[in-house]
């Protein structure tokens, strides 16, 4: 090896001050680091996507069971909302009574029907057949409106009887007929004895009825003729 060769290689190796020799500095070894993928932040839209998707899951949820429960009320709602009441002239054999003292007493019964729940028309009529006589003239009153709850309006309508009869015993509930709803009779306290009371109700009308000198199985088959009579819908 020359000497220019010798002299190259000892300055290559001779460090610089302050550096340290390299003979003298630790092995770094680089060492390979678990692989890390970046989690998937998901993005502030995708969030709140999912939150009116739950919201809308359970509402959903909410208006299934709520179509379930109240499904066959609002249909029956829609079948006999908008009903008409009418007397007519003649009710089976019996004649409406025009007479002003017959028009007075049927006026005073629905001004105490009306007093307690709202309707939106009323319709009333003393019916006497020829055959019976006055002393079992019929005394039918009633009205119309949009009703949630027919039975209990029917309920707190002959509970108001109370003040006029001294009170309705004995209720039970009658077959109602084609035309649906409720229809209830009992007993009650009259001028002249006893007499039966019945009421009807469905989602679009109520109407009650007195039957002097009857029982009240004796008057459910009259009232349902009454109420297919001078009911109609739409």
């Amino acid at each position: 090896m020359s000497e220019q060769d010798a002299k190259v290689r000892q300055d290559s190796a001779t460090p610089e001050p302050g550096e340290i020799p390299q003979h003298a500095r630790p092995a770094v070894r680089m060492m390979p680091g678990p692989a890390t993928e970046p989690e998937d932040e998901p993005a502030p839209h995708s969030k709140r996507r999912r939150w009116t998707l739950t919201v809308m899951a359970v509402l959903g949820a909410g208006a299934l069971a709520a179509a379930f429960t109240l499904g066959p009320t609002l249909i029956r709602i829609t079948q006999q909302n908008d009903a008409k009441l009418t007397m007519p002239e003649k009710i089976g054999a019996m004649v409406r009574d025009d007479s002003p003292a017959a028009k007075d007493t049927a006026g005073y019964l629905l001004t105490a029907l009306a007093a307690d729940i709202e309707l939106d028309t009323t319709a009333t009529g003393i019916y006497t057949d020829p055959a019976e006589g006055a002393a079992k003239s019929v005394m039918v009153f009633g009205g119309t409106t949009t009703m949630f709850s027919p039975e209990r309006e029917l309920d707190t309508v002959l509970k108001l009887m109370e003040d006029e009869t001294g009170g309705v015993t004995g209720l039970k509930e009658y077959e109602p007929g084609d035309l649906g709803g409720i229809l209830k009779c009992g007993s009650a306290d009259g001028p002249d004895g006893v007499m039966a009371v019945c009421g009807w109700a469905d989602h679009g009308s109520i109407a009650l009825a007195l039957f002097p000198s009857r029982t009240p199985a004796e008057a459910a088959p009259l009232m349902t003729t009454i109420r297919t009579t001078t009911l109609s819908r739409p």
